[in-house]
């Protein structure tokens, strides 16, 4: 393109977006009536399609909720040496409550590719469920210090480069204060990165390097192999693409077949990642509850019971979705 034709297409923008703006406001508005319906019928396909599914999904949710309040309730009324522990496991069962039930609302509405995104946040909190509740309560501080450590990092960073943030400036000093000396407290000499970098928490558990002077990085890898989480590896890689859009994750989530683009909801694919996301669940259920105690007090026995029963609901929700394969797409509402 020339400068003489640049210029000419930038005055047809400035003269034209405007207009031309409003004109797909004013289309957008009579096209929502025939997507809402059109997005309803999807909606309705995938809940009638897998509907015993669905009610162990809800069933898990609802447990997960109750069990969610007991365990913070606790958390807050005890005060020992055990409470990091009850705290960190508390927080993360509450946390993995709100994503199982974002895969939920994602999947009955035909995404999903979100919903696998939504999945590998589901199973790393897993997998930091089983590594803190192996550990002593010393080092379930240690998970909370670095949660507390890393979010004022990007607070304070953030802040410094717009000037604005969700907490004031005074309020950002003392927090940065607090965060450097949980950083002295925690940082490892033989550490290879900072407190604060990615898995921090987890250094002193990772074995030392070739040359015996330092300890090796933390990765999600070593992390899920110590949780014995390892075997779901090949879907984690699978899931990065649409957490991160690669470009397999773009390919996966837009090509539904070799001659059908996907711009909206579709009706495939909800089994692919429901089953994952219950045997997830069950493996997180059964860190949050079980390690919760130190000993086996009433609480353990209640909450044991109560985990054991969200755990079951869990095998029979990933077997409701494993019990034949889903039509193909084609065969949904159009």
């Amino acid at each position: 393109m020339t400068d003489s034709e640049s210029a000419k297409f930038m005055k047809l923008v400035e003269r034209e977006a405007e207009p031309h703006a409003r004109d797909i406001l004013r289309l957008s508005r009579e096209a929502h009536a025939k997507s809402s319906a059109l997005n309803s019928r999807i909606e309705s396909y995938i809940s009638n399609r897998w509907a015993k599914g669905w009610e162990f999904f809800d069933g898990v949710v609802y447990a997960t909720q109750q069990d969610g309040a007991m365990l913070l309730q606790r958390a807050d009324e005890v005060d020992d040496d055990h409470s990091p522990m009850r705290e960190a496991l508390a927080l993360i069962n509450s946390a993995a409550c709100l994503v199982f039930q974002e895969i939920r609302t994602l999947l009955l509405a035909g995404f999903w590719s979100g919903a696998v995104g939504r999945w590998r946040a589901l199973h790393e909190l897993a997998v930091s469920a089983i590594i803190v509740a192996q550990q002593d309560p010393s080092f379930a501080q240690r998970y909370l210090d670095h949660g507390f450590v890393v979010q004022t990092h990007r607070l304070c960073e953030y802040y410094e480069a717009h000037g604005r943030g969700p907490v004031a400036q005074q309020e950002l000093e003392k927090r940065r204060a607090q965060a450097e000396l949980l950083s002295q407290k925690h940082q490892a000499s033989n550490a290879p990165k900072r407190f604060r970098d990615s898995y921090g928490w987890a250094a002193p558990l990772m074995p030392l390097n070739r040359q015996g002077d330092k300890l090796v990085p933390p990765t999600f890898d070593r992390l899920e192999k110590m949780a014995n989480e390892d075997h779901r590896r090949l879907l984690v890689m699978s899931a990065h693409g649409h957490v991160h859009s690669d470009s397999a994750g773009v390919v996966a989530a837009v090509l539904a077949s070799d001659t059908e683009w996907a711009l909206g909801p579709t009706p495939g694919f909800p089994q692919q990642v429901t089953r994952p996301a219950f045997l997830t669940m069950r493996s997180l259920i059964a860190a949050t509850h079980l390690g919760f105690e130190p000993e086996f007090n009433e609480f353990a026995k209640v909450i044991g019971l109560c985990g054991a029963s969200a755990m079951q609901l869990a095998l029979w929700g990933a077997r409701a979705f494993d019990e034949d394969s889903d039509p193909r797409p084609e065969s949904g509402p159009s």
